[in-house]
Parts: C-alpha cells; sequence; structure tokens
C-alpha cells in the first residue's frame, strides 16, 4: 500500500468514528492537504530531473529569458518547502484528532511535538524523526530557501556525442547539480557530493515512509 492509499486509509478511519461535524470536516480537509504537498513534491523533483537533461543556456523569450540553473533552482526550493510543509500539514490531522484546541495558524510539525503527550505513540514517532539526519537536512533546506537565500548549488554541463544510429551522431546533454552541505553556512562546500536528482529522490521516500508510519498511528 503507497503512502496516498495510507492517508486515506486514515482519513476514512478518522472520520468515520468522529462524533464532531466540524472536526471531520477538518480532518477531511487536511488529509487532502498532505496528498497535495507530497503531489507537489513530487511534481517539483519530476522538473527538475526533465531540467537535467538541458543545457545551461537562457531559455527562449517566451519563459522570460529563465535559465536551466533559474528553473533548477526554483524547483529545488519549491521541492523543500512542498515535502516539508507535509509534515506540518498531517500536524493539522493530529491536532484535530486528539482535540489539542492550537490555532490551525499556530500548528506545526515542531509546535505539536513540544505538546504532545510523553504516552502518546506519535509523541515518540515525532521525537525520532526530528532526529533523523534526513529530517534535520530536509528542515535546513527549506528553512534557507524560505526565510535566508537561496540555496547553494554548483551545477556542471557536460555535452557527449552518442551514436543514435548507423550513420547518425547525436549529443546528448547531462546537467548535474550538486547542493551544498550546510546551507546555512556561508562558506558552503559540497564535500557530500548530493547530487539533485538522487538526494531529493532519496529524501522523498524517506518522508513517505513516515507519513505512513504516522499514518498508522494517529
Amino acid at each position: 500500500m503507497d503512502v496516498y492509499e495510507k492517508i486515506e486509509e486514515m482519513r476514512v478511519r478518522l472520520t468515520q468514528g468522529e462524533t464532531s461535524r466540524r472536526i471531520s470536516k477538518r480532518i477531511n480537509l487536511y488529509s487532502e492537504g498532505v496528498k497535495a504537498k507530497l503531489k507537489n513534491a513530487e511534481y517539483a523533483l519530476s522538473m527538475i530531473v526533465d531540467l537535467s537533461s538541458q543545457s545551461n543556456i537562457l531559455s527562449t523569450s517566451d519563459d522570460q529569458d529563465f535559465s536551466i540553473s533559474d528553473k533548477t533552482q526554483f524547483y529545488v526550493d519549491s521541492f523543500f518547502a512542498f515535502l516539508y510543509s507535509a509534515f506540518d500539514v498531517i500536524s493539522q490531522v493530529i491536532n484535530q484528532k486528539n482535540r489539542l484546541g492550537i490555532d490551525e495558524k499556530r500548528v506545526s510539525f515542531n509546535n505539536l511535538r513540544q505538546v504532545l503527550n510523553q504516552n502518546d505513540p506519535i509523541k515518540n514517532l515525532f521525537d525520532k524523526i526530528s532526529n533523523k539526519n534526513f529530517f534535520k537536512n530536509l528542515e535546513k533546506y527549506r528553512n534557507c530557501s524560505t526565510h535566508r537565500r537561496q540555496i547553494y548549488m554548483i551545477t556542471d554541463t557536460k555535452i557527449t556525442s552518442e551514436t543514435a544510429g548507423y550513420s547518425t551522431t547525436g549529443e546528448i546533454t547531462q546537467v548535474t547539480t550538486v547542493l551544498c552541505d550546510d546551507p546555512y553556512s556561508l562558506s558552503p562546500t559540497i564535500n557530500q557530493n548530493r547530487e539533485v536528482v538522487k538526494y531529493c529522490s532519496t529524501i522523498l521516500e524517506k518522508v513517505r515512509s513516515e507519513i505512513i508510519k504516522m499514518t498508522e498511528n494517529i
């Protein structure tokens, strides 16, 4: 069962046993919101993948002369913002289900982690997630691009020739973009070699896995 099926299973289970129409409506709303955030992150990643096969030249005037690097930066920022938001939105579901009474403007993953009952299984899961390296990095990249500056990345473009048939030769363009190790650093390094497509794909799978665990414990 994939993450969307698990979210839907959670939504149905929580609303079927809910006596408050208002809370049931909000659980429905936020459950769909979690799906939307994940889909948005997946779309951003798909665009990063597409851009990785294009040379780093200025686009046509129809695109207002945005370079491939400009577009990649936009979708990388979007990816981390949407992916991290999936944790914040599922926290909205928990706020409603547990009747914590927190105003939705103040609900976030980190906020909820501070107020959840120590005996609540979801509290233990929140603590484990927050201590994992992938989450710490996700939080850093998201916070940097949202509140500080663009994430530092290095892009390398290689054009190679490949025989496409018996008598023709075509060119293949490969754009490799590497994320900096620590986006907060004013002297960024790339020692971790976090190639953006591979790294974002890996972190997306980890988030999906954690969201599934959360749906099973809410």
